[in-house]
């Protein structure tokens, strides 16, 4: 049994390492479908990822966030550039990633990225990013060099590196982070734009650059578990199971390493081991993430409760950037399905009621069983749980683990010496003394046991 277990465990692993994408995703390619910006004249951007899109809502996407990908090959002797203006926003960046072998522990693992604050503004522009910045000026352009090979130790300014392998295409993400008030989801911007010049110095822009780059125009694809694994793993035993403290109540945070300690850690409780920390899943350099799995079936509704990390405030067109009190650039918090890969709900930061002592409190739940005080009213988060549990009936014959949620906590951008966030764990199981009052605690109750605590549930408790 042992050995067969093994097997198993190696298949899992060797499927999964591609199947997750925090933050952006595809499916399988009997369900592809091209979905491009609004901009007749884009051709370089695939995308939105979202959870409002439904032909993109897998691999965990973040509500507060939107996310296209660029797949493309330059020409021998080409360069290649974007050309884009700053977002109003609270954050944007580019990440490009590991390719070749799928079985590889570096699959889709980003391996190269530059955020806005590193980039460097055009001749006669500012980058809304910098601290003090106007972050309104509409002087807001910024170029880019997408450089092919690999990435040098001593990386020119404003440059990022493909990396792609062997005849794989490169293959880059662009995120936007919470556009201000009254923006669209590019954040009020175009999306960058490619200029292609060739060997022999012509100069290709629009379609012609992106016929000489043979860029991708399907969303990215990326395998799920094969079923008969993922049922083999399920009949390991539950995850949210595994996942309880041993009060039985409370709920056990893990911090991200790759799909292989993954997989271990979650369905087959193999979680004594010193993991790499390369998060495979086509996630987002600048982002660290925590998940726990919870079940309905324990109890109905899930009680969050911490402390966000100070970030900037955005949201409302503040004038000016101010990042100087932060120790977060952006905090979240989501419920997912696990296999599908969809996003339920989401809140950022600047959604979430903050009590005085500075903390707050979120309950997870299905909309029949929200308790009464549930409410921004009392001052309580709220985020909808699936009914379709981890999604396994997107499978044709298979059907959902109904009672399935996975909680996925988001920390980017940690401020030099802000020592208590996910970035500075290290170990699987030091996420308490190395976060402290900022990781959550997540506790099961029932609806009447949560509605017995009244409208100061927070204090209550």
């Amino acid at each position: 049994m042992l050995n067969l277990k093994k097997s198993f465990q190696h298949i899992a692993l060797v499927a999964f390492s591609s199947s997750l994408l925090i933050g952006c995703g595809g499916e399988s390619s009997s369900n592809n479908t091209t979905q491009l910006s609004p901009e007749e004249d884009n051709c370089f951007w695939v995308g939105p990822y979202s959870k409002d899109n439904p032909a993109t809502n897998f691999a965990y996407p973040d509500n507060g966030a939107r996310y296209w990908h660029a797949g493309y090959d330059i020409p021998a002797g080409a360069t290649l550039k974007l050309n884009g203006q700053f977002p109003y926003a609270r954050y944007m960046g580019l990440n490009s990633y590991y390719g070749g072998d799928k079985s590889a522990i570096n699959y889709a693992a980003p391996v190269h990225s530059i955020a806005d604050a590193a980039m460097q503004p055009n001749t006669g522009s500012i980058n809304p990013f910098i601290d003090g910045a106007s972050r309104n000026s509409e002087f807001r352009d910024y170029q880019v060099t997408l450089a092919a090979g690999n990435t040098p130790e001593n990386v020119p300014a404003n440059t990022l590196y493909g990396n792609a392998q062997g005849d794989d295409n490169t293959v880059i993400l662009y995120r936007v982070y919470v556009p201000d008030a009254g923006k669209d989801i590019q954040g009020g911007v175009l999306l960058p734009k490619p200029e292609l010049t060739l060997e022999n110095g012509e100069v290709l822009t629009g379609t012609a650059a992106c016929d000489a780059l043979k860029v991708d125009t399907d969303i990215l694809e990326t395998p799920f578990i094969p079923d008969a694994t993922y049922n083999f793993l399920r009949s390991t035993g539950n995850p949210a199971q595994n996942n309880l403290n041993e009060d039985g109540k409370t709920v056990r945070w893990k911090a991200a390493y790759n799909s292989t300690y993954a997989n271990q850690c979650s369905f087959l409780n193999q979680c004594e081991s010193n993991p790499v920390r390369l998060v495979n899943w086509y996630a987002n350099e600048d982002n660290q993430y925590l998940s726990a799995f919870i079940d309905r079936e324990i109890k109905p509704v899930v009680v969050i409760r911490g402390k966000i990390p100070n970030v900037p405030t955005t949201l409302n067109g503040e004038a000016t950037f101010d990042n100087t009190q932060s120790q977060l650039r952006y905090w979240s918090i989501c419920q997912n399905e696990y296999f599908s890969q969809k996003v339920t709900e989401c809140l950022y930061d600047e959604q979430v009621h903050i009590q005085p002592d500075g903390k707050f409190l979120i309950v997870t739940s299905l909309l029949e069983d929200k308790p009464s005080n549930a409410t921004s009213e009392c001052g309580n988060g709220f985020i909808e749980w699936s009914k379709d549990g981890d999604g396994f009936a997107i499978r044709e014959g298979m059907e959902n683990n109904s009672g399935d949620g996975l909680l996925v906590v988001r920390n980017m951008l940690p401020s030099a010496g802000f020592n208590q966030a996910v970035q500075n764990t290290a170990t699987p199981g030091d996420e308490a003394s190395i976060m402290g009052e900022f990781l959550p605690t997540a506790e099961y109750f029932t609806k009447a046991e949560f509605e017995a605590l009244g409208c100061d549930a927070y204090n209550s408790l």
